[in-house]
């Protein structure tokens, strides 16, 4: 999958990874993709969690590559349904807003 050039992100490289993973990585998203054209959204990775628990679909053990399976609407620019899920770190977080937010968590 190829991010759109109008959207930046750093993606996380983690294998097998849990949304409760995303605790460890503070400011990063859950990078919602289309496999055929490359649409990609980002979404908050406690919102996922919550909507994931109220359709009883999952929940914090939930790995990420598994959250594409639950979304059930089409892609908005091409019309399919070949989605992909991965953390990322948005463009505007960087080491220095990461390192932040870690501290803001942690205290």
């Amino acid at each position: 999958m190829t991010p759109s050039p109008d959207l930046p992100i750093h993606k996380i490289d983690l294998s097998q990874a849990k949304l409760e993973d995303a605790r460890r990585f503070p400011g990063c998203v859950l990078m919602l993709g289309c496999e055929i054209c490359g649409w990609v959204k980002g979404y908050d990775v406690a919102k996922i969690i919550s909507r994931l628990y109220e359709l009883r679909d999952g929940g914090f053990q939930t790995p990420v590559a598994d959250v594409a399976r639950s979304v059930k609407h089409l892609c908005p620019k091409c019309r399919g349904r070949h989605w992909s899920t991965h953390l990322a770190y948005p463009a505007h977080v960087t080491e220095r807003e990461s390192r932040r937010l870690a501290n803001q968590y942690r205290n």
